[in-house]
This record gives structure tokens, sequence and C-alpha cells, in this order.
């Protein structure tokens, strides 16, 4: 008895050649690697998903690299519009806030830190997307009473500490992490002398909120003594103090 043939499924149409724009690219772009990962990004499967010829890319990037850095670009344009700190909130408030809202943009999307962290974008719009961001961190920063360089200092080590936190919690999602240290009285490395004597037991990563809620702390502890030990002559912080006294004053009346 003979079989009735299974349909088989008609082939897809690809689209005609120059009905696609770079704009379209990069959102498919974008959406494949947030569905799968960056490394999984491909002309050849992007192609795919577009129904287009791989050729129909190249048209608009050169390569993979170029594609790359457009989509970095995009990715620096979508953080910058996810930070809203406001500006007139106390110094140290401004800067608590804006490195947590840092890291937790890191850590809940996860391309935000392929692109930005872990590949450094250097095309020169993104650049300039950055350097905006951190000159608006440094006007506040400033008008505290901090000299620029000291101010650039401190914007550097709080922003080196915050990405690289993610960073390295981002490996570690990925699967290449150090093992937890286990409870118990590490009898198995009887040389362990701090570690086993912790309460609880810590990942060796040490990318958890814990950690990085201490480091943040800690700096602006030390942010903070700074601050108050500036000479009163030095030009910030005569210019901060005086913009204080004027605020108290037009507040009493």
């Amino acid at each position: 008895m003979s079989s009735t043939p299974t349909p088989q499924p008609a082939p897809r149409k690809r689209r005609a050649r120059g009905s696609i724009s770079a704009a379209e690219i990069l959102e498919g772009a974008y959406e494949l690697a947030s569905e799968e990962s960056l490394e999984a990004l491909s002309m050849p499967r992007l192609a795919q998903r577009l129904d287009v010829g791989v050729t129909s890319i190249y048209w608009y990037f050169r390569s993979k690299d170029e594609l790359l850095d457009t989509l970095a670009e995009r990715a620096m344009a979508e953080f910058d519009r996810r930070i809203e700190i406001p500006d007139d909130l106390p110094w140290d408030e401004y800067l608590s806030s804006y490195f947590r809202h840092h890291r937790r943009l890191y850590r809940e999307h996860e391309l935000l830190c392929d692109l930005i962290v872990l590949r450094s974008p250097g095309t020169p719009e993104a650049i300039r997307l950055a350097a905006e961001r951190i000159d608006r961190v440094l006007q506040v920063l400033v008008r505290a009473g901090f000299p620029p360089e000291a101010a650039m200092n401190a914007y550097a080590t709080l922003s080196v500490f915050t990405r690289g936190s993610a960073a390295l919690a981002r490996i570690a999602d990925d699967g290449a992490t150090v093992p937890d240290v286990p409870a118990g009285p590490f009898e198995e490395a009887p040389r362990l002398r701090v570690l086993s004597q912790l309460d609880r037991p810590r990942p060796l990563v040490m990318t958890g909120d814990e950690e990085f809620e201490f480091g943040l702390e800690t700096v602006l502890r030390g942010l903070r003594a700074q601050l108050r030990e500036l000479p009163a002559d030095e030009p910030c912080v005569r210019a901060a103090r005086e913009q204080a006294a004027a605020e108290d004053a037009a507040a009493a009346r």
C-alpha cells in the first residue's frame, strides 16, 4: 500500500536585493546576540535570520568587526539612556546611585556588558558618548569641591572597580568560575588560616553584592575624608563653599 508523501515546507523566499537597511541589520544583529550570545553572531547566521544574502550585509558592514563596533555604539547609547541619576543629589549619594545603577545594568543586560565592558568600544561616537557621561559625573564632583584631577581619579577608581566586578561576574556566569569555598573546617587544606574561619561559604570569584557594596562604601569613605582635608583656598573648595553659603542664605529668606 502506497503512503501519502509528507508535505515539505515551502522554502523561505529571500528578500529582494536592496530591500534591507543598515538599521534593520543592526536590529537583527542585536536581537540575535541578545537571544543567544555575541559569540553566536555571525554574518551567515544573521543573513539567514533576515532572509537576505550575506552580500547584502557586507554592503553596509564590511566586516564583522565593523558590525560589532556599530552594535557597541548602540549599546553605549542605550546604556546612557538607562542611567538617570538626578544631578542635585549630594555628591556621595550621586556616586553611590550612579555606580550601583551602572553595575545593575551590566548584570541584568548581559549584552551591554559584553559590548561595552568586555569589548571596550573605541569608535569616535562611542568615545563621545562615554566622555559626555563621564563629564557629567565629574561636574558633580567639582561642584562639591574636588579639583578636576582628584575628580577624575575618583571616577576612574570607581569605574574600574565597577566594570571589573561586572566583567568577572559575567565570565563566571558563562561557567569559567573559580569553585566556591566549601563550608567546614577545611580538613583537606590544613594550611588555610583565614578562609576556614569564615562564618559561611564565600565564592572565591568575589563578585557578589556584598563585596561590591563593601568596596563602594570604602572608596566613598576615603573620598569624604579627602574632601574634608582639602585646603580652604583650593579654588574648587572655595567655589563649593561659596555656593553652599549662597544656597543656605537663599533658603533662610
